[in-house]
């Protein structure tokens, strides 16, 4: 009788556990509508630092694949956090390429965003691992005069010849991810004036509030072309930190440095798509990076003051990441002239809470834009995105304004500003990082290694 009851037990344990484990696939297979048809590659970071295939070919209609989004969902953590989508790298019939972030429920219009000839660079033959039926059907082919590309690829158009099959390919060099967990700088102000016209205080409002509202973006760069997507909403608790001196901030002669920063875990991804060009007989690859802010590792609410200077890396006088990406960062340069007073009340001031942008971007930089230039030299123009309706309780406040200064004097506040394409539009993306300086110099200050005074892609210092 003993053996039968713990017979029955082990059956309904293991039968419990397949159902258990059935139901856990199952609600991992994510169904996303496709309007049109591409050559298809369709990707996903994995918690364990690898790149997951998820479906390759032509994709169309309704398409459906197994995520690793449950994988990133386990780890569980009070902070607010949203599992990185799948991505689809696609290529269209009249050669263009296109990058889409896979959220479910979200229609995707297949249209292309680049000629793919404007986004390939020469490269070496790749190394394959063909099966030999498919050298056969190559072979064939080949013979037939049906098609002229290269054994493992499959004809795209009159020009371009696709990677097959993307598990032909030996080397991890065309796809990688890596997880990193750093503070990275959201807002900064740089003030350097000399002599009979130095600023002596300036007062700040700086405020960030993220909540649940708040939706991580993909960031991509295709070759250096930017380019941002939705993701999904973040889940977790509310994080609200501001800065506000009071009354206000001392310069130390004239100069100050400021900068918060916040605790970030974020995945960056490499993909290198191997195609070849007919007409030129070559092979190439168009390297593509991304990153994505999984989780922002600090909740609840911080109003940070000057006597927290450097006691910590939420506010500092140096920048903890400096190596911001060059490309695509341009500047906007506003003059003002100060009061008989020798005060000016809303130098730059931007409240995203009420104004039209549903966008803010900090430069990629620290250890994942130097593991990511090893990896791509010169891919480099990345950043970190947010995104967030207007009607959402997700804010950026960021006001800077001069309190002690000579009267009736000109200066110059520098905001750096990137131009992306997002959703087929090109956008104007704030970044919140402003000089103030009066041009004593024939160059004004740098943020690290990008100088404000370029418009048509950062200055190296």
């Amino acid at each position: 009788m003993k053996a039968k009851v713990v017979t029955v037990l082990l059956l309904t344990i293991i039968a419990t556990t397949t159902l258990g484990t059935a139901a856990s696939e199952f609600l991992s297979v994510e169904r996303v509508y496709i309007q049109g048809s591409a050559k298809a590659f369709i990707f996903q970071p994995s918690s364990d630092g690898e790149i997951k295939l998820l479906k390759q070919g032509i994709v169309g209609g309704i398409v459906t694949f197994k995520s690793e989004s449950r994988k990133w969902k386990s780890l569980k953590t009070e902070n607010l956090h949203s599992a990185p989508t799948p991505v689809m790298v696609y290529f269209t019939k009249d050669g263009k390429i296109g990058v889409k972030s896979l959220v479910p429920g979200r229609k995707i219009a297949l249209r292309g965003m680049f000629p793919i000839e404007d986004v390939t660079r020469p490269s070496k033959r790749p190394s394959l691992n063909i099966p030999i039926t498919s050298k056969i059907r190559y072979k064939v082919r080949s013979l037939l005069g049906t098609s002229t590309c290269p054994w493992g690829y499959e004809e795209l158009n009159a020009r371009y010849c696709i990677i097959e099959n993307w598990e032909y390919l030996r080397d991890s060099y065309y796809s990688e991810s890596r997880t990193f967990v750093e503070w990275i700088p959201f807002m900064g102000l740089k003030v350097r004036t000399h002599g009979s016209k130095k600023i002596n205080k300036v007062g700040a409002s700086w405020g960030l509030q993220l909540t649940t509202s708040t939706r991580a973006m993909w960031s991509f760069s295709v070759d250096g072309i930017p380019v941002i997507d939705f993701g999904s909403s973040y889940s977790g608790s509310m994080l609200k930190v501001s800065y506000a001196p009071e009354p206000d901030a001392r310069t130390d002669n004239g100069y100050l440095d400021r900068y918060l920063n916040l605790p970030l875990k974020y995945v960056v991804v490499i993909y290198n798509i191997p195609v070849y060009d007919k007409w030129k007989k070559q092979y190439a690859s168009i390297p593509i990076s991304g990153v994505y802010p999984i989780e922002v590792m600090m909740s609840g609410f911080y109003e940070v003051k000057e006597g927290d200077l450097n006691r910590g890396k939420l506010l500092t006088d140096y920048l903890v990441s400096s190596h911001f990406p060059t490309q695509n960062t341009g500047s906007k340069v506003k003059v003002f002239r100060t009061t008989g007073y020798g005060t000016y009340d809303n130098i730059v001031f931007q409240f995203q809470g009420s104004s039209s942008y549903r966008f803010y971007l900090v430069p990629l930089g620290g250890s994942a834009a130097s593991w990511l230039w090893s990896k791509l030299p010169g891919i480099g123009a990345l950043s970190i995105s947010f995104s967030y309706s207007k009607t959402s309780q997700s804010v950026v406040t960021y006001g800077i304004r001069v309190m002690n200064a000579p009267p009736n004097q000109l200066y110059y506040a520098t905001i750096l500003k990137r131009d992306i394409k997002a959703t087929g539009d090109n956008i104007e993306l704030a970044m919140y990082f402003t000089t103030i300086d009066d041009r004593t110099d024939s160059m004004p200050p740098c943020f690290g290694n990008v100088c404000p005074a370029s418009t048509n892609g950062g200055i190296e210092k």
